[in-house]
């Protein structure tokens, strides 16, 4: 019986994700037509780079949210509710202070900048841009605060309909920002239609959580310094990996850009957007079986855990495979069709490219059970700094062997990180829950 609620959970979550991979996919699809149609290919050209800036916001609260989640899951789940209040409040207290930090030094910088001298804003006025970008900082400010009542849910439970608060956020944020550019509304209105929709589905999603789970109050009675002393390295460590994965993806790119000519810049983005298409897959699955981690272990069912990470691991090594032999079969064919003949696969960097993001794909897998349950720490770490210094050498193997070079220097960071990884998960070797809450750091 217990495993097949923990099988309907998972399929619950599955299919929440696969309509955030939509909504996510198809918003991204169905704005661009229409705000150039709106806009202009100038103005919608602004938009796209005043919106770009806030979403370094993201890394702001130090992975606090992340950890929170499973935290408070973990927590719930072995009956501590109290605790799981603690970690609440704690996490909130310390969210109210980087958030009106964030806020502050944003309009200080933002009011006190001339972004015309910085960027190109053609026909869009100084006081437009600015107000834009500030309105579109608030959005990303108030939605760390979303992202802790979405921990409220995960841990009573509802990770499915947590994963669909967010995409119908996301759809709802897509369809304003649409029905004010139709209608007329020029970028403002379309960045404060942005930030009133945050509001109400931060809203929205408090009243659900108070409904569902009235004990997790909003406050500071039970906020507690030593637990954000305590959640803080794996806050921060989980962090890193986004940064580094953000480093890994976009680095190459300034690299080609500094040494390199366009036409190289081109075929590297095209071929790694190619490439990147079996991660959207993995994510899919690793996002499912993320909060079913976090709640088996802590109900201290330590071989239903283990039974979902096998089952985790097997199917996604499965999808690696096939997904590493159909890409590399039919690639050249789908960039050619994809890009009407304009990039060809370069051979043998694309192989190479292909090989790195399955070796991305696998270690990945192999992090999520260590994440879901905030033993992450020197992976995460190990990634970080195997990125810092994989960067660093693609600049010295791009000047010597192009694009070669910066396939080798990826497959490397990535077939490294699978024997860290690996190794990680192996050193615990768990029989009981006290054995895996054993801090080896």
């Amino acid at each position: 019986m217990a495993s097949t609620r923990s099988f309907n959970r998972l399929a619950y979550n599955f299919g929440a994700q696969i309509y955030n991979q939509i909504v996510t996919i198809g918003v991204q699809i169905v704005l661009v037509p229409i705000l150039l149609h709106a806009w202009g290919t100038e103005r919608y050209g602004v938009w796209l780079l005043l919106s770009a800036i806030p979403t370094y916001l993201t890394f702001s609260d130090f992975g606090f949210t992340f950890i929170a989640k499973n935290e408070m899951t973990m927590k719930v789940a072995g009956g501590d509710r109290r605790g799981a209040l603690v970690t609440y409040q704690s996490v909130f207290m310390l969210l109210n202070i980087i958030v009106a930090a964030v806020i502050a030094i944003a309009a200080l910088a933002i009011f006190n900048l001339r972004l015309g001298a910085v960027f190109s804003l053609g026909t869009v006025s100084e006081t437009t841009a600015k107000l834009v970008l500030f309105s579109l900082t608030l959005s990303v400010a108030f939605y760390q605060y979303f992202l802790l009542f979405s921990a409220g849910m995960r841990a009573e439970g509802k990770a499915a309909e947590e994963t669909s608060w967010n995409a119908c956020g996301r759809l709802s944020e897509g369809a304003v920002t649409v029905a004010t550019a139709l209608l007329g509304g020029d970028l403002l209105h379309a960045a404060l239609a942005i930030l009133a929709n945050r509001i109400v589905f931060n809203f929205g999603l408090s009243l659900r959580l108070r409904n569902l789970a009235p004990y997790l109050q909003l406050g500071w009675l039970f906020c507690s310094r030593k637990e954000v002393k305590r959640l803080f390295n794996p806050s921060v460590s989980y962090m890193f990996v986004s940064i580094a994965q953000a480093l890994t993806i976009q680095g190459p790119v300034v690299i080609l850009g500094l040494i390199a000519n366009p036409d190289q810049v081109v075929i590297f983005s095209t071929s790694r957007t190619l490439a990147r298409l079996g991660t959207s897959a993995s994510n899919i699955l690793t996002f499912s079986v993320t909060p079913e981690y976090s709640r088996l272990f802590g109900l201290g069912e330590i071989s239903r855990f283990l039974h979902i990470m096998r089952l985790h691991f097997a199917l996604a090594s499965a999808g690696t495979l096939i997904y590493t032999v159909f890409t590399r079969l039919t690639g050249g064919f789908i960039l050619n069709y994809w890009t009407k003949g304009q990039v060809t696969i370069v051979e043998p960097f694309f192989t190479l490219l292909v090989l790195s993001v399955a070796a991305e794909m696998i270690w990945t897998t192999l992090f999520t059970p260590l994440a879901a349950i905030n033993r992450h720490i020197i992976v995460s770490y190990s990634f970080a700094f195997l990125s810092i210094a994989g960067i660093g050498a693609c600049y010295f193997l791009a000047s010597a062997y192009g694009l070669i070079g910066i396939g080798i220097a990826l497959l490397v960071i990535h077939l490294v990180m699978v024997v860290i990884s690996s190794k990680e998960v192996i050193s615990r070797k768990p029989s009981s829950v006290d054995e895996m809450f054993l801090d080896k750091h």
